[in-house]
């Protein structure tokens, strides 16, 4: 099995969508222009991660990922996160917090996530999807309960 997050390859800010995030502009913004192709470039055995957000298990969503071939990890309906980018938005926040002072409104947030985020060392990025292996193990092992993750 094939572990991969898109933005690793590519590097996308972690923040482009702006406002609501509904099932459509998922589909349309993200899985559609970045998600498919890299995973297509990664080849047969890649398999998309996401989480169960509603707009992530939209039928709209779901139809396009069918129709468009993507092998979709399945989430135990109980499980601890599992999504590796809970660790990079952990990472992210510290940084925020410890190298700037408290953001004036919401767009000087933006901007100083949007500068962190290009600054997060790869390190962290191969750290956290070599972890995912381990992940599942101990998701398994504790039968979709709690792990030290």
């Amino acid at each position: 099995m094939v572990w991969g997050v898109f933005s690793l390859h590519h590097r996308t800010p972690l923040f482009q969508v702006q406002g609501n995030l509904t099932g459509l502009r998922y589909r349309d913004e993200i899985i559609r222009p970045l998600a498919v192709p890299t995973l297509q470039q990664m080849g047969p055995q890649a398999v998309y991660q996401d989480d169960i957000a509603r707009p992530h298990r939209a039928r709209v969503v779901n139809d396009f990922l069918q129709q468009s071939g993507v092998n979709r990890m399945e989430w135990p309906a109980c499980s601890p996160d599992l999504n590796p980018i809970e660790n990079l938005w952990d990472e992210l926040d510290r940084k925020v917090r410890s190298n700037h002072p408290p953001p004036r409104d919401v767009q000087h947030l933006y901007q100083m996530l949007q500068a962190e985020s290009q600054a997060l060392p790869q390190r962290i990025f191969t750290t956290v999807v070599n972890s995912m292996s381990t992940r599942c193990v101990e998701c398994q092992n504790s039968q979709g309960g709690y792990t030290h993750y």
